[in-house]
């Protein structure tokens, strides 16, 4: 009997994946396990498995289709087994698109880029089809559904499509004014890549944060001094217990899993008409990959002393290199570090990964001059800059949240 090779679900919120491609051509042998397909979720590139043995029959999905959960992309079938007739395909492919949802730029004889608005045909009679992830984004936003048109199967409205409509009305011009012409420069281009996969996940989410999210940011200098004379001393010992080397990201997750319990508006998300304040810190940690960032989290990180954290981030940084990552383990962070010191980077604020409320930004350690003893001393100096949504954490909070951590990483010895 044929199997259907169906998109999966692979995570709690998960309504749609773009496809990225197949290990197996249409008409070769496939066994059950072995890897199949590669789809990106809004979290990171995942392999799919084969769900049988036999031969590839009826592939449909292309690389860059953006397809719904379940939806059937290809049979696996016995030797000398027919192909089922296949339904009608929900999905959207790179080439073809449903109806518009984001603003349409269009190039003038005189090369400027005219963004017009898009248009937002209106749900048919009847109760408007969306995920009850969209109905609570477009609450949020104060949207009205009925004026969104939906790319899920049967036109279901999904969060995509939200997240399009916001990014849209941002660029659409207010009642009565021109449109907005944004002149190309007048030069030769090297390359046109178009905005698709990982790259295209991220900058919905990151458009959608920005435009829904009020940011504030908060940044102060932390004496390193303690830090590294504690990293120096335990280095040979964490190494000979671990594997690993003591780095000063380790010391820094420790801190913040422990000082992040203290404050609860820190550690929270917005939820509607509600704060959730959690118990639990899920850690994520922003890594770099070749093309984008993936963010694996370290989940219940205040329960992990120092030693299973150095194991924890080493290994959940080259798993997410590899894409060896499961579903679980890149999602459900409740608070995001992003450490850009390994790059020369001394200070930056970053945009806070929803449905968080903030996520602290990390530079590289730098000898200042600072106060001691004997007057200015060089200090190893560490800028950390916190984004926090300022609809959940006001600037005294933050402030705290900063301030404790600095004593914490200033005093490093009460984390053993």
């Amino acid at each position: 009997m044929a199997v259907e090779v169906i998109l999966p679900k692979v995570d709690m919120v998960m309504e749609t994946g773009t496809f990225v491609e197949w290990f197996k051509q249409e008409g070769q042998q496939v066994v059950k396990g072995e890897p199949l397909f590669t789809i990106l979720t809004d979290k990171a590139a995942i392999e799919i498995e084969s769900p049988a043995s036999g031969i590839l029959a009826g592939v449909s999905a292309k690389p860059n289709d953006v397809i719904p959960v379940s939806e059937t992309i290809a049979y696996i079938l016995a030797p000398g087994e027919q192909q089922p007739k296949r339904h009608s395909s929900a999905f959207t492919t790179s080439n073809t698109a449903g109806a518009a949802t984001s603003a349409v730029p269009t190039e003038t004889p005189t090369g400027a880029v005219v963004i017009e608005p898009a248009a937002f045909p209106a749900a048919p009679a009847g109760k408007v089809r969306a995920s009850p992830v969209a109905r609570r984004m477009a609450a949020e936003l104060g949207l009205n559904l009925d004026t969104l048109s939906g790319r899920g199967p049967r036109g279901r409205i999904q969060r995509a499509d939200v997240t399009a409509a916001v990014e849209t009305r941002a660029a659409i011009r207010p009642s009565g004014m021109p449109a907005l012409q944004i002149p190309l420069p007048d030069a030769r281009r090297k390359e046109v890549i178009p905005l698709t996969g990982a790259r295209k996940i991220i900058a919905q989410r990151m458009a959608y944060s920005a435009a829904t999210a009020p940011h504030i940011t908060l940044s102060l200098h932390v004496d390193m001094s303690e830090a590294t004379h504690l990293r120096t001393r335990l280095l040979e010992k964490i190494e000979q217990s671990t594997g690993q080397r003591l780095s000063f990201t380790a010391i820094l997750v420790r801190a913040v899993a422990a000082v992040l319990p203290h404050h609860p508006f820190i550690n929270a998300s917005l939820n509607g008409e509600e704060i959730i304040c959690w118990e639990d810190v899920h850690l994520g940690i922003a890594t770099s990959l070749k093309d984008y960032l993936i963010v694996p989290v370290i989940h219940q990180a205040q329960t992990k002393n120092l030693e299973q954290l150095v194991t924890a981030l080493a290994d959940l940084v080259e798993r997410a290199r590899s894409h060896r990552l499961s579903p679980a383990e890149m999602s459900g962070s409740t608070f995001t570090i992003s450490n850009l010191g390994m790059f020369g980077i001394e200070s930056f604020t970053a945009i806070i990964n929803p449905p968080e409320s903030a996520i602290l930004a990390v530079g590289k350690i730098v000898e200042r001059q600072a106060a001691g003893a004997d007057g200015l001393v060089l200090k190893p100096m560490m800028n950390l800059t916190i984004s926090a949504d300022h609809r959940v954490i006001d600037g005294v909070a933050a402030a705290s949240f900063l301030a404790e951590l600095k004593a914490t990483l200033e005093n490093p010895y009460l984390l053993l």
